[in-house]
């Protein structure tokens, strides 16, 4: 059984599976051992890959750079103990999603491997549909301590001019478009596309689009910085936030901070504020907002104003069109 998730579907969790599968005997054709003495060699695994791919009259795939980090946040989610089947939902929304309008995507975890040889055996049994897939673009890959997570993409609209069979490095495919513009970022942050991803979810819910604000987008810059120089994340560290805004004589009802680490990027910290603080971050009666990140640190400030702010465009597609408060 393979989790599966075309764009607007549901995810199923993915099995995880030992390295005595039951379904390893279905896989319609009965694959070689491959000899990958290696752990975690990505390079090595797309060769092999790519090799029983090319020997089905199949075009070879790629690593990508997003697929991997994906499939990175998996597999640290599984040792932990705490991967459930809502998560892969939050990592396609954030990660996979924008790679493509008909983008879908799927993941395996393989458990208690004792090197690449015997995952590239066990995968292409265990998922041998997938893998074989004529459509099948990229994957992504991360191996830590027996754990194998690859990441599968079909349908992604950028892609390299050319795809080898056996790449001569196992540098990672990254989008162009990976990189927001610099003139767009601001404290860190893709602010427009943060502004129209939360926004486009927060009208969606009958609750008026977020008006950014001056003083808590620099309060949640000077979070970010007290977080990286930490090197960890706090929600009260040695400067309160509420007591920071209040010092300032800023006029709010009230605040919420949300504070963590392992930003990605601006939509999908936008799609993870919603999967977990939904109760919040759609309440009609926040409406201004600020926020920042540092080296993966991230910082969310919202507040309720005495008075109902001006709005603006609810999805600005420059700085130039953000509207600021306060």
């Amino acid at each position: 059984m393979i989790a599966k998730l075309p764009l607007c579907l549901s995810v199923l969790l993915a099995l995880v599976v030992t390295t005595h599968a039951a379904d390893s005997a279905k896989s319609p054709l009965v694959v070689p051992p491959a000899v990958l003495p290696t752990h975690g060699n990505s390079q090595l695994i797309i060769c092999q890959l790519n090799r029983d791919r090319q020997a089905r009259s199949l075009a070879p795939v790629f690593l990508h750079k997003n697929l991997s980090q994906v499939a990175q946040q998996l597999g640290a989610k599984y040792s932990s103990g705490s991967l459930d089947s809502q998560y892969f939902n939050t990592l396609f929304n954030g990660n996979i999603a924008p790679l493509g309008a008909g983008v879908s995507s799927s993941y395996k975890l393989l458990t208690l491997l004792d090197n690449d040889g015997s995952f590239v055996t066990q995968i292409e049994q265990s998922i041998y549909t997938a893998l074989f897939d004529r459509n099948l673009d990229a994957i992504g890959l991360y191996v830590d301590s027996g754990v194998y997570t690859i990441v599968l993409a079909s349908g992604l609209a950028q892609k390299p001019k050319d795809v080898s069979v056996c790449p001569s490095s196992p540098l990672e495919y990254t989008p162009p478009g990976d990189v927001p513009p610099a003139q767009n970022l601001v404290n860190g942050v893709d602010l427009p596309q943060f502004i129209c991803s939360i926004n486009s979810q927060r009208t969606s819910s009958d609750a008026s689009a977020f008006v950014v604000h001056t003083a808590l987008n620099n309060e949640a810059w000077e979070q970010v910085k007290v977080m990286n120089s930490l090197g960890h994340y706090t929600v009260d560290g040695p400067r309160y936030v509420d007591q920071a805004i209040y010092s300032q004589y800023i006029n709010v009802k009230k605040l919420y901070w949300m504070a963590g680490e392992g930003y990605r990027n601006a939509r999908y910290l936008a799609n993870l504020l919603v999967s977990t603080y939904d109760d919040y971050v759609l309440d009609p009666n926040y409406t201004v907002i600020g926020v920042a990140q540092l080296n993966g640190f991230w910082s969310v400030i919202m507040a309720s104003l005495p008075r109902t702010p001006r709005t603006g465009k609810a999805c600005p597609l420059t700085v130039d069109e953000i509207t600021y408060t306060g």
